[in-house]
């Protein structure tokens, strides 16, 4: 072969790998434009989905099915816009699995950092309210024990950028049932308060979660408390 034919050959073979790191770099960066743009919501939308079902048991098949729309119907547009959709064709799979590690990392530095204090099995009914409330403080709520009687069920009552939310609090060994659903319902209506919510240590029976759904009420995990505020903004709930 010709010296300058190798070379000019060899010039378009480096030229085609730049573009192809360049577009790579490219689906990258959009990438993470949009998953700090969404992150409120994605976070929301992962606490949701990736909390523990009424037997202790959590699976990732939702979420990932989420992310998998994100993408296309958020990020493939831009990626199409750019001409650059074409290197996601090449192995769908494994590049969808690579944006969706991407997206994770992020909604994970935007958490929100573990509270000072520290939850114990060991406690008893109030000490959880007290750790609740800890919790809701350090996470910028302004959050109130009731004094336990009169209080038609509420533990906590919590306010926020004008949000008000009632909070019954059930620290169990066995499952949670439709009684505290009701509690929390019948407090939030009471204090006219438009957020109903239970938080505790334990899981939640599938009857709780199907009263929970039609009535309004948001079912947590204490785990999950520190970030109550994305999810009541995500409308979850209001009654």
């Amino acid at each position: 072969m010709h010296p300058v034919a190798a070379w000019a050959g060899l010039a378009v073979l480096l030229f085609l790998r730049l573009t192809r790191v360049h577009s790579v770099l490219l689906i990258h960066d959009l990438t993470d434009r949009a998953a700090l743009k969404h992150v409120r919501t994605l976070a929301t939308k992962r606490a949701h989905m990736l909390s523990p079902d009424e037997y202790g048991n959590i699976s990732e098949e939702a979420w990932e099915k989420h992310l998998n729309t994100f993408i296309k119907k958020t990020l493939l547009p831009e990626f199409q816009r750019r001409k650059i959709e074409h290197l996601l064709a090449q192995d769908p799979k494994r590049h969808a699995g690579r944006l969706r590690t991407r997206i994770n990392r992020i909604v994970d530095r935007h958490q929100p950092a573990n509270p000072a204090i520290e939850f114990d099995e060991a406690m008893t009914g109030r000490e959880f309210e007290l750790y609740c409330r800890e919790v809701l403080q350090e996470a910028g709520w302004h959050a109130a024990l009731t004094p336990g009687s009169g209080d038609q069920g509420a533990d906590i009552i919590a306010e926020k950028d004008g949000r008000r939310v009632v909070i019954q609090c059930k620290f169990y060994n066995g499952t949670v049932g439709n009684k505290a659903v009701q509690e929390a319902y019948a407090a939030a209506a009471f204090q006219d308060a438009p957020y109903a919510v239970v938080v505790t240590n334990s899981v939640y029976t599938k009857s709780a979660h199907q009263l929970a759904h039609k009535n309004g009420v948001l079912l947590m995990h204490h785990t999950d408390l520190e970030r109550l505020d994305l999810i009541v903004t995500s409308g979850a709930g209001s009654r």
